[in-house]
C-alpha cells in the first residue's frame, strides 16, 4: 500500500520557508533574531516546528511570546500558525482549590511529583506482575521523538489530588492536546480525530466506555487518564480471540469484545502506583515548594514526616496526597499535632479544620461518619445513593416543619436566628453537598473529607475498646472494608491497654463472632508490633491469646498449605506475607503451651531444620520492577533477621526469601557466607530488580563494623563474581559491589582470591578502586608473558609508578609499559632517560624507543650524552624514523644521520 501524501502546513506552505533554509534555518534564526527567548536545543526546535505544521501546535499555544517570534519570522499572523495569541493564565499555573494557603503550582516546570510511576496490568489473574514498558512516549517524551504515539492506553490514577496535577501537567507541556471530560463519550470529536490525545475522564461509564474506545480509529494514539482502571468482562478469558461468541460479532461489536476482555484488545491497561517513601517524597517537595513561593511557615518536613510515621504507620489514616496535604497546611508545626496515642486526635483535627472553614458542619460529618459505619449493611468505600444517606442522617432529614420555621423566625438576636436557619438547611441532605460534607461522585454521594471521617471513626473505636464495647468493633473484624480501620485502631493503642484488652478477651464466650473476631484481631496486632522491633512486656500475660487463634488453625496441613485465620483471607500475596510476618513474629516470643511439631508457619517455636520449606513460604518474593521494599516486605525482612539471629548453624538449603539474612549473619561472623546465597539473590528472570537487594544488604551490613563486615563477604562474594560473569557484565554495576570494595583495603582483598579470581579480576580491573590496581597487577607477575599490551592499558594511570618494573620483567607488556609511561607520567619517563644506568639496556631501549615527538629534543641530547649506548645502525635507524615528523630538530636529524654515515667512508 503506497503511504498517502503528506499534507504541508503553515510553516511549509510559507513563502519565505526555501529562502530560510527549511526547518534547519527557520529554527537558527529563531536562536538568532529572539536570543532572549529560551529554545530547545539541538533538533529539538526543528521537531516542534514540523508538529505545528501537521497540525500539533500545543507547545506554541502553551508559548505564546515563541509563537509571536516565528510569526514574525515569516511574516505571518499568530493566528496563520494554527495557535491562539495567548495563553490563559489558568493553563500555566495550577489553583489548588479546597486547600487554604498553598501556594500556586507552575506547570511549565514539567510534572512536579516523582513519587509513582505507571505499572502494567494484564489481566485478573496475573495483576501483581508487571510487564517490561512504560508511558514515556506519552508522559516523559524525549525532544527527538519523532514518531507520534499509534496506541491505545488506559491509565489509572486513583488519587483525586494527584491525577488532576498529571492531567493539568501534561496540558501545559503541551505535547498533546488534553482534554477534561466528565465520562468518555463526552470527548466523542476528539476520539474520532487521527491525532494523538490525551482524555482525562472522571469518572468510569460502564461499557459506554468500550463503545467510545471502539470509535478511536486504528493507529491513532490515545491516552485516557481515568480514576480507576478498565473493568475486564466477567466472563473474559485468555482465549477468548477463538470463542464462538466473538465470532459471531462483527465491527465495532466485535471491537467492544475485545477491549473488554483480558487480553485487552488493541488498548493496554495500566495503574498509577506510589512509590513505598512517596509520602517522605511529597513531604520534601513541599518544603521546596513553600519555599520558593516564599510561604511563612515554620512547617518541617522531617518533622512531619516523624509524626506520620508514629501516627499513621500503616497508611490508614492519611492515604492520599489530598490528606498529607491538609495536615500539612491545618498546622503551622509538627509539633501541636496531636499524639500517637491520642483518642482525641481525630476531634482535634476537626476542630483545626473547622478554623479555616467556618462554615463546616462538623456534627453533621461525625454524625453520618459513624452511622455509615455502623450500619454493616452498608459498604464502607464508595459512593452512596442520596436516599441511603437521608436514612442515615435520619436525625436530621426530614421534610420542612413549622417548629423549625418558628425558630429560625423567633429567635431573639441575629445569631440565633443564624444558627436555627443553619440547623433548618441541614435538615436537607443537598445541603450536605453545599456544605462540603459530602461530593458527588458517579451517581451517587461519597465524603468530601475522607480522612477526617475515618479519623473520628478512630477516636470512637479507641474509645470502645478502652471501655470494653466489643460490639462496636469486634464484628468488622469480619468486614473487608472496615478491618483495616480496626487494626490501625489497635496499633494506636498504649502498650498497657493493648495488654488488657488482650487479657479481656478471653472473658468473652470462645465460639461467639465477638471473640473470634476481636481475638484474631488482637493476635495480628501484636505481631505487628514485634515485627517492628517494639520489646513486648509481660509477654506470658498475651500466650493465652496466642493459644486460643493458634488452636483455631489447620496446622495438621502446614506443609503443604498455608494455615489461614477465620477473620481475613490470605488470597493475595501481600495479605498472605502480612498473616505470615505475625505468625513468624510470634515464634520469636516464649511459646505457648502447645503439642506442635516444628514448621515454617512458627519458626521459633520448633526445628526446621529437617523440614522442606512449603511452596506458600518459598512462592513469596517481592513483584517484578520494584526499587523499593514496601513496609510489608521490610516487616516481614526484620522478623527473618531476628529469627536468624538466634540460630547457631545455617539451614542446609537455605530458601531465597531467607537468603538476605544469612547474609546478614555472615556479615556479623556468625557463620561463613555461602556462595550460593549470592546466586540466589542475582536477579534470574526480566524484570527483576537487584537494586531493593542489594540496598536491604547493605542496610544490614553496616549495622556492624563496616570493615570487619566487609572483609566476612569478600571471599564468597568474590567467587559468585567470578562464576556469574553476565554476559552484559552487570555484576559490576551492583551497589553492594561497590560498597565492599570501598571498605576493604586492595592488598587484603586481593590477597585473598586463589589464581582463578586474580585471573578473572586481572581481566576487569577498570571496574575496581584504583587502589586495587597495583597489588592486582603485581599478583599477576607469572602471567604477564601471557597478556597482549592492551592489557596494561585498562588499568589506567594508577600503576604508573609500577611501569619501570614492568620495562624491565621482559614480557610482552615491556614494550606496553614504555608507551604508557610517556602518556601517563612523562616527567618519571624523561627522569629515566636521562640516567641510563637506572634501567637495564634492553629496558632503557624500549623506553628510547617510544619517546614522543614532544621529547626528541631530550633524546638526542642524551644520544650525544652516551654515545655508545646505541649501535650505529640503530642510531641511524632510529633518527630516520622519527624524522618524518621532526619539525624544526629536522635539521639536526639529518647532521646525526649524515655523521654517522660518514663514519662508514
Amino acid at each position: 500500500m503506497s503511504k498517502v501524501p503528506e499534507k504541508h502546513g503553515p510553516v511549509r506552505t510559507c513563502p519565505k520557508f526555501e529562502e530560510l533554509g527549511r526547518m534547519s534555518g527557520i529554527a537558527q534564526m529563531l536562536r538568532e533574531r529572539f536570543r532572549e527567548l529560551k529554545w530547545s536545543s539541538g533538533r529539538a526546535l526543528e521537531t516542534e516546528l514540523g508538529r505545528l505544521d501537521r497540525g500539533l501546535g500545543v507547545w506554541w499555544h502553551n508559548r505564546p511570546e515563541h509563537a509571536k517570534a516565528l510569526a514574525s519570522l515569516l511574516n505571518l499572523e499568530v493566528s496563520d500558525l494554527g495557535v491562539s495569541d495567548g495563553l490563559p493564565r489558568h493553563h500555566q499555573f495550577m489553583e489548588f482549590a479546597g486547600f487554604f494557603g498553598m501556594p500556586p503550582l507552575d506547570l511549565r516546570k514539567g510534572h512536579p511529583w516523582d513519587w509513582g510511576g505507571e505499572k502494567r496490568v494484564t489481566d485478573q489473574e496475573s495483576e501483581r506482575q508487571s510487564s517490561l514498558g512504560s508511558l514515556e512516549e506519552w508522559l516523559r517524551p524525549t525532544p527527538y521523538q519523532f514518531r507520534a504515539p499509534c496506541e491505545m492506553h488506559w491509565l489509572g490514577v486513583g488519587d483525586d489530588l494527584e491525577r488532576q496535577v498529571l492531567a493539568r501537567s501534561l496540558a501545559a507541556a503541551g505535547h498533546f492536546p488534553v482534554r477534561q471530560v466528565q465520562m468518555l463519550c463526552d470527548a466523542a470529536d476528539a476520539l474520532k480525530s487521527k491525532k494523538p490525545v490525551v482524555v482525562v475522564v472522571e469518572q468510569l461509564d460502564g461499557e459506554a466506555d468500550f463503545t467510545a474506545l471502539a470509535m478511536r480509529p486504528e493507529g491513532a494514539g490515545l491516552l485516557v487518564i481515568a480514576p480507576d482502571r478498565l473493568p475486564v468482562r466477567t466472563d473474559s478469558q485468555s482465549h477468548d480471540y477463538l470463542s464462538w461468541e466473538r465470532m459471531g460479532l462483527a465491527g465495532s461489536q466485535r471491537a467492544v469484545f475485545d477491549l473488554s476482555g483480558a487480553a485487552g484488545g488493541s488498548i493496554r491497561r495500566w495503574e498509577w502506583t506510589r512509590l513505598p517513601d512517596w509520602r517522605w517524597r511529597f513531604l520534601q517537595w513541599l518544603e521546596k515548594h513553600w519555599a520558593y513561593s516564599g510561604k511563612d511557615t515554620l512547617y518541617s518536613a522531617q518533622g512531619v514526616k516523624a509524626w506520620l510515621d508514629h501516627f499513621d504507620p500503616r497508611e490508614e489514616w492519611f492515604g492520599s496526597v489530598a490528606d498529607v496535604l491538609s495536615i500539612c497546611l491545618g498546622f503551622e508545626s509538627e509539633k501541636k499535632l496531636p499524639k500517637a496515642h491520642d483518642v482525641k486526635a481525630g476531634s482535634k483535627l476537626l476542630k483545626a479544620l473547622q478554623r479555616s472553614q467556618q462554615q463546616f458542619p462538623a456534627d453533621v460529618l461525625q454524625d453520618l461518619g459513624m452511622a455509615r459505619w455502623r450500619c454493616g449493611a452498608l459498604a464502607w468505600h464508595g459512593a452512596l445513593p442520596m436516599q441511603a444517606w437521608a436514612e442515615l442522617g435520619s436525625g436530621y432529614a426530614g421534610e420542612p416543619d413549622k417548629a423549625g420555621l418558628d425558630a429560625v423566625v423567633q429567635g431573639k438576636t441575629l445569631a440565633e436566628r443564624q444558627r436555627a436557619a443553619r440547623a433548618f438547611e441541614m435538615r436537607q441532605p443537598q445541603a450536605w453537598v453545599r456544605s462540603g460534607v459530602l461530593k458527588a461522585v458517579g451517581d451517587g454521594y461519597d465524603f468530601q473529607q475522607q480522612s477526617l471521617v475515618k479519623l473520628l471513626v478512630r477516636d470512637a473505636l479507641l474509645d470502645a475498646m478502652v471501655k470494653r464495647g466489643w460490639a462496636d468493633w469486634a464484628w468488622a473484624c469480619f468486614d473487608t472494608q472496615r478491618r483495616g480501620l480496626v487494626d490501625a485502631a489497635l496499633d494506636a493503642l498504649g502498650e498497657k491497654d493493648l495488654q488488657a484488652l488482650s487479657s479481656r478477651v478471653m472473658e468473652l464466650d470462645s465460639q461467639s463472632a465477638e471473640f473470634i473476631g476481636a481475638s484474631e484481631a488482637l493476635f495480628c496486632a501484636v505481631g505487628r508490633r514485634i515485627a517492628q522491633g517494639v520489646e513486648i512486656a509481660e509477654g506470658d500475660v498475651l500466650l493465652p491469646l496466642a493459644h486460643s487463634v493458634i488452636n483455631r488453625l489447620s496446622m495438621a496441613d502446614v506443609a503443604w498449605s498455608l494455615p489461614a485465620p477465620w477473620t481475613r483471607p490470605v488470597d493475595t500475596h501481600e495479605r498472605k506475607l502480612e498473616w505470615i510476618t505475625v505468625c513468624w513474629a510470634w515464634s520469636l516470643m516464649p511459646a505457648p503451651p502447645l503439642s506442635m511439631e516444628g514448621n515454617w508457619l512458627f519458626p521459633g517455636w520448633g526445628a526446621v531444620d529437617a523440614a522442606e520449606a512449603p511452596w506458600w513460604l518459598t512462592e513469596l518474593w517481592p513483584e517484578k520492577g520494584m526499587e523499593q521494599l514496601s513496609r510489608h516486605w521490610q516487616r516481614f525482612f526484620h522478623v527473618v533477621d531476628e529469627w536468624t539471629k538466634e540460630r547457631d548453624q545455617p539451614l542446609a538449603e537455605v530458601p531465597r526469601l531467607l537468603q538476605v539474612a544469612h547474609l546478614r549473619k555472615a556479615a556479623a561472623g556468625g557463620w561463613p557466607a555461602d556462595v550460593a546465597w549470592w546466586q540466589g539473590l542475582w536477579p534470574d528472570e526480566p524484570g527483576e530488580d537487584w537494586r531493593w537487594i542489594d540496598q536491604a544488604l547493605i542496610d544490614r551490613f553496616a549495622r556492624y563494623s563496616t570493615a570487619d563486615a566487609a572483609k566476612h563477604m569478600w571471599p564468597s562474594y568474590a567467587l559468585w563474581e567470578r562464576q556469574v560473569q553476565h554476559k552484559w557484565g552487570l555484576q559490576y554495576l551492583r551497589p553492594v559491589r561497590r560498597w565492599l570494595m570501598e571498605r576493604l583495603p586492595g592488598a587484603w582483598a586481593v590477597e585473598q582470591l586463589d589464581e582463578a579470581g586474580r585471573l578473572y579480576f586481572a581481566s576487569c580491573p577498570q571496574t575496581l578502586p584504583q587502589q586495587w590496581r597495583v597489588p592486582l597487577l603485581l599478583s599477576m607477575k607469572e602471567h604477564w608473558n601471557t597478556k597482549p599490551a592492551r592489557f596494561l592499558m585498562s588499568y589506567g594511570p594508577s600503576i604508573v609508578d609500577e611501569l619501570p618494573e614492568l620495562l624491565e620483567s621482559e614480557s610482552t607488556l615491556a614494550w606496553a609499559a614504555g608507551s604508557l609511561i610517556w602518556t601517563w607520567n612523562a616527567a618519571k619517563a624523561c627522569e629515566l632517560l636521562k640516567q641510563p644506568n637506572r634501567l637495564g639496556a634492553s629496558a632503557w631501549r624500549i623506553l628510547f624507543d617510544n619517546c614522543p615527538i614532544g621529547s626528541l629534543s631530550l633524546a638526542l641530547d642524551v644520544l650525544r650524552q652516551y654515545p655508545d649506548i646505541l649501535e650505529r645502525d640503530e642510531r641511524i635507524a632510529w633518527a630516520k624514523r622519527n624524522l618524518r615528523n621532526s619539525g624544526a630538530l629536522a635539521p639536526e636529524l639529518l647532521m646525526l644521520i649524515f655523521e654517522l654515515s660518514d663514519e662508514d667512508v
